[in-house]
């Protein structure tokens, strides 16, 4: 099993190049044990060569020499697919402990550990920087403890939206509202009344009707309280649907209804009607966006996505912590802007004769992740501490969450192709140096 988890292709790489380091190795020591017999021999005949020439006088200036110039065989052309055919039946497993030796492995971490300190040189806070970082984590800070809970108190009250006046005395039909009514008629999901069937009484009783009902749902509303719209009826968080009659300007809950046929009458009408029921589709869906707009920042907000699915206790207690869709909106949406105006503003300060701009958003981008990341996590230690929940920075901790994820990314990206090309420079310096030996000793020759 190799330890470092290598690709296929990788893993063949590294049995190639050991399967070569062997031949080169063997092929070295063939090659001193020739060379060290062909010294002997070329002794031998010097010395008689030498003995003949004082015997005869002969002088060797005088000599008509012949070169015989011997071509080297040219290496067949052998294809990567049968190299790492050959490497494969010699070699199992390898790793780079097979083609490193101790001295070798030892340097290159030195080298790794150059380039990873020139890399935080390049990278690191400077002094100004630290100035950034400061007044980042107080805007963050000011914007939880003060900014955030004045908003919410400040909210509109929930009587007032945009459901005033909307009471339409017409009476819908089963599984059907006309189109013409569709945007004028108050959602059907509002309901909180009943009619005389006994059976039907307290369909949503026990929660505030906005956590209880799917079309108050910011996700599963876009599907659920758009086909309640069209339909006149009401599903509750455990999928349960009731049909909803307006009598005497008042919604009231009627019967049970089948919420498998209410999806099926919607999809009917649109396939069926021909161009009218595509216009209904489009009405319900912008009465859905124009009745979840008006309900998300009043003072009993839309909840979060799903609450009333997975816990109506859970959702209760999130709520009465004033955690929901307006406090979480208005969290995430300043803190971005605070990240905004820092990273603006710390970016004037570049010196483009001196930086490279892509080390230099890293340092932004470090002052932004470093300042987010303390004011969540000191204003999360806060609330368990305290036990007050209100205080809790849900919004700013999904954005913090979110740049620790991009951030680190960024500068891994960054980090890597700085890393490869230390490593392509110092490759490119090795081969000119053998060049340069190979030249020397050519010219020598």
């Amino acid at each position: 099993m190799n330890k470092y988890n290598l690709s296929k292709e990788e893993s063949d790489l590294l049995k190639v190049a050991k399967m070569n380091q062997d031949r080169s190795l063997l092929l070295k020591r063939e090659m001193d044990s020739l060379s060290y017999d062909m010294d002997q021999s070329i002794k031998a005949d010097n010395d008689f060569l030498g003995e003949i020439e004082k015997r005869l006088q002969i002088n060797q200036k005088n000599l008509v020499t012949e070169e015989y110039i011997r071509e080297s065989p040219h290496a067949q052309n052998v294809s990567w697919e049968s190299l790492v055919n050959d490497a494969n039946e010699r070699y199992e497993d390898i790793n780079f402990e097979d083609l490193l030796s101790q001295e070798e492995f030892k340097e290159a971490y030195a080298h790794i550990s150059e380039i990873d300190r020139e890399f935080e040189n390049k990278t690191g806070l400077r002094k100004n920087d630290y100035a950034f970082l400061c007044v980042a984590i107080a805007l963050q800070c000011l914007r939880q403890y003060v900014l955030d809970p004045w908003l919410k108190n400040n909210r509109a009250k929930s009587s007032i939206h945009d459901e005033e006046g909307r009471k339409n005395k017409a009476e819908p039909g089963w599984y059907y509202v006309d189109t013409d009514k569709i945007l004028t008629n108050r959602v059907p999901f509002d309901v909180q009344r009943y009619g005389d069937n006994n059976s039907i009484q307290g369909f949503l009783k026990g929660a505030d009707h906005r956590l209880t009902t799917l079309g108050h749902d910011p996700v599963l509303g876009w599907f659920f309280g758009t086909a309640n719209i069209m339909t006149s009826t009401v599903t509750r968080y455990d999928f349960a649907s009731a049909h909803v009659k307006c009598v005497d300007n008042t919604n009231k809950i009627y019967a049970l209804a089948d919420t498998m046929k209410i999806f099926e009458s919607v999809i009917d009408r649109v396939s069926q009607n021909d161009m009218d029921g595509k216009i209904a589709l489009g009405c319900a869906v912008l009465r859905e966006g124009i009745h979840l707009k008006s309900d998300i920042y009043t003072k009993r907000s839309l909840s979060l996505p799903g609450m009333g699915v997975i816990s109506l206790d859970l959702g209760k207690k999130i709520a009465k912590y004033g955690i929901d869709m307006a406090s979480v909106g208005t969290e995430i949406s300043l803190s971005l802007i605070i990240n905004a105006v820092i990273s603006m503003i710390h970016r004037l300060y570049i010196d483009e004769e001196k930086e490279d701009p892509k080390y230099y958003e890293i340092r932004t981008r470090k002052i932004l992740l470093y300042s987010n990341l303390i004011a969540s996590t000191s204003n999360t230690i806060a609330s368990v501490l305290t036990e007050d929940f209100k205080m809790f920075d849900l919004g700013g901790l999904l954005v913090s969450i979110g740049r620790l994820i991009s951030d680190v990314r960024f500068i891994c990206k960054v980090k890597d192709e700085f890393v490869e090309r230390k490593l392509n420079e110092r490759f490119e310096g090795i081969k000119e140096e053998v060049d340069m030996l190979y030249e020397k000793r050519f010219d020598r020759d």
